[in-house]
């Protein structure tokens, strides 16, 4: 005995096994809701009307606060309110859900729907499920009166095939919905495409698979300057260089064949005329099989970097023919971490390596042995500076090197070390020049200023001497100018020193330090510290090339006041006055009381140009001349930083 309202081949009420929003979530995903009727939804139901006898068919859909009806004959109406629906108990289980009698049913009872209009008395629906098993409705029949017999077994048989004919409407209307919506997204797609290609610089072509081209972007066009479509298919090739077309062809024809990428350079005819150098390059697009769909090309004006490559190689040959003339100059570029100096046959040459050894690369080590030992502690020092990053890397020295056969040479080597971001030395390029001419011509002028100077210390002490001589019996006036004359003639061998260039090993070593110092040492001769040469404001330190060229300044200003200036008068003074700024250092020598100025003089004596370019080329200072008719004033500005070398 079945329980009330089951027919045989039914099952009772089953609980949920889906999620309710999954299952709102793929009617919705249907687009079916509050759409117009369709003419196969229609005849659905008249035919399931017809088969089951019934006044009454709806294809019903359960939505999440009301049922809507795709399609229905004998209720007149679209949609109901789910709180009298039937269909919600129907879709909680499989297969048919009857209803012999709704009047006997406890749960429709009280149903609007049974106990007035339109009087629904016998429910029949086949659940409309979707591949996952959720469900979306009913295909249902009614009638006004019980049927106590519910529906024959043909008859439950067609209402189901008929759902299942619903279901395969739905999955249809779906389907062309997708194909629809992957149009549109295509659309759009090739939309945003064309516009990125045409806003692009480059030229951007695309071909199908076989190679067959079939678009070109704006630039393509504004830069060949051909009609639209007349280099689809194979006519772009008329338009390379013709040197250059059939190594085109050869490579686009091997990409094809092998599926590798396209690259090649070429020159493209451009709107004018001209041919310019142009990098090709494409791409193949795959489908999940791995067979090609497309091929995706730019082109890249490249005459620029061409022109560059150009300028760049002819400047590297004219290097190295320059450095193959220039026996005695090499390069190198020292690999830090990896230490390996590789360098050139100059460089080979000078350190007494093969150069085919150097080529490949050495360490630092091989090469430190070739430096004589009294200037390597100061070389190393200088490498070990670059290597910590101090003065931006830059490595300068002057050593000797011991050749293979014994020989000496001196060599000056520039370089510069590079650093990582973390300040680890990486690369550590540069130069080596043999200067031994230089040196060897620089001895021969030092060896020749300490024979002037020797000669001159000579013409100091003989007349001293003379001075001294005469006056060996003279009154005692007469003796106390022959003191203060001597006393001049040695303060002058002492300024002297002060006024020639020296070499490391010549330097005095009692060199004054500070301006001041040196002003006293310069103007002794001239009775400095009196009240005829005044020294007055701020001091400076100074630094041996400093103090040289301010000695030549200094000691012809004094010389020229002694000749012709202040100090050729006893009423005659010189006031030195030193003032510090922020950055510079200011000398002003001022001659009062000696002979009326009348300008500035009419030839310059080679002291005063020697002085002069003194103050500008080893100072990086200005000099200006005031001649006005009381006596000279002259100002020297230095920079500070300048002083100190």
């Amino acid at each position: 005995m079945m329980p009330a309202g089951f027919e045989p081949g039914q099952t009772r009420d089953r609980p949920a096994n889906w999620d309710e929003q999954a299952r709102l979530a793929a009617l919705e995903d249907y687009a079916i809701l509050d759409t117009p009727p369709e003419r196969a939804f229609d005849e659905v139901v008249r035919l399931a009307a017809q088969i089951c006898d019934a006044p009454i068919a709806v294809v019903n859909l359960v939505a999440g606060n009301r049922q809507f009806f795709k399609a229905e004959i004998g209720l007149g109406v679209r949609q109901t309110p789910l709180d009298v629906s039937i269909c919600v108990h129907a879709i909680l289980r499989r297969g048919l859900f009857v209803v012999p009698d709704t009047t006997r049913d406890p749960r429709f009872v009280g149903n609007p729907l049974v106990t007035g209009s339109p009087n629904l008395r016998f429910y029949a629906g086949a659940l409309l499920e979707t591949e996952e098993g959720l469900p979306l409705g009913t295909l249902c029949v009614l009638d006004h009166v019980p049927r106590p017999e519910g529906l024959t077994a043909q008859q439950g048989f067609a209402l189901q095939v008929l759902a299942r004919q619903v279901m395969s409407q739905l999955e249809l209307r779906r389907a062309l919905k997708a194909r629809d919506e992957d149009a549109a997204r295509l659309a759009e797609s090739e939309r945003q495409f064309r516009i990125l290609a045409d806003t692009m610089p480059q030229m951007v072509w695309a071909t199908q698979p076989d190679g067959f081209h079939d678009y070109y972007n704006r630039r393509w066009y504004e830069f060949t300057g051909v009609p639209a479509g007349s280099t689809d298919g194979e006519g772009w090739n008329g338009v390379f260089h013709p040197e250059d077309q059939e190594r085109a062809w050869a490579r686009w024809r091997h990409s094809l064949a092998t599926g590798e990428p396209y690259e090649i350079e070429y020159r493209l005819r451009r709107a004018d005329g001209v041919y310019r150098w142009t990098l090709g390059r494409a791409l193949p697009v795959r489908d999940q099989q791995g067979r090609i769909i497309r091929w995706f090309g730019t082109c890249t004006d490249i005459e620029e970097q061409k022109q560059t490559e150009e300028r760049l190689r002819i400047s590297e040959e004219r290097l190295r023919l320059a450095l193959s003339a220039a026996q005695m100059v090499g390069t190198w570029v020292w690999d830090v971490p990896a230490n390996r100096i590789t360098a050139d046959p100059g460089y080979a040459r000078l350190f007494s390596v093969t150069p085919e050894a150097v080529a490949e690369g050495l360490p630092i080590e091989t090469m430190l042995p070739s430096i004589h030992p009294e200037d390597l502690p100061a070389t190393e020092a200088a490498i070990a500076s670059a290597l910590a990053g101090e003065q931006e890397g830059v490595f300068e020295a002057e050593y000797r090197v011991v050749l293979r056969d014994g020989g000496i040479r001196w060599v000056a080597a520039r370089g510069r070390c590079e650093h990582d971001a973390a300040g680890q030395p990486t690369r550590f390029p540069g130069v080596v020049v043999d200067v031994t001419e230089r040196k060897l011509a620089e001895e021969g002028k030092e060896l020749l200023a300490r024979e002037l100077s020797h000669r001159i210390k000579n013409i100091f002490t003989v007349v001293g001497g003379m001075v001294s001589v005469s006056a060996m019996g003279a009154t005692a006036e007469v003796r106390n100018f022959a003191g203060v004359l001597r006393r001049r003639l040695n303060a002058l061998a002492a300024a002297h020193e002060y006024v020639r260039p020296h070499s490391p090993e010549s330097r005095p070593v009692e060199i004054e330090t500070t301006l001041h110092g040196l002003i006293g040492k310069l103007l002794a001769p001239y009775e400095a510290g009196a009240e005829r040469v005044r020294l007055l404001g701020d001091d400076a330190p100074i630094g041996v090339k400093a103090a040289t060229s301010l000695a030549l300044i200094l000691h012809e200003l004094a010389t020229n006041a002694a000749k012709y200036g202040a100090l050729t008068s006893s009423e005659g003074c010189v006031t030195i006055a030193g003032e510090r700024h922020d950055t510079n250092f200011v000398l002003t020598w001022q001659e009062r009381g000696g002979p009326p100025v009348e300008g500035p003089p009419t030839r310059r004596g080679f002291g005063t140009v020697l002085a002069e370019r003194g103050a500008i080329t080893q100072l990086g200072g200005s000099i200006l001349h005031d001649w006005a008719p009381e006596g000279l004033t002259l100002r020297l500005d230095v920079p500070l930083e300048r002083l100190v070398h």
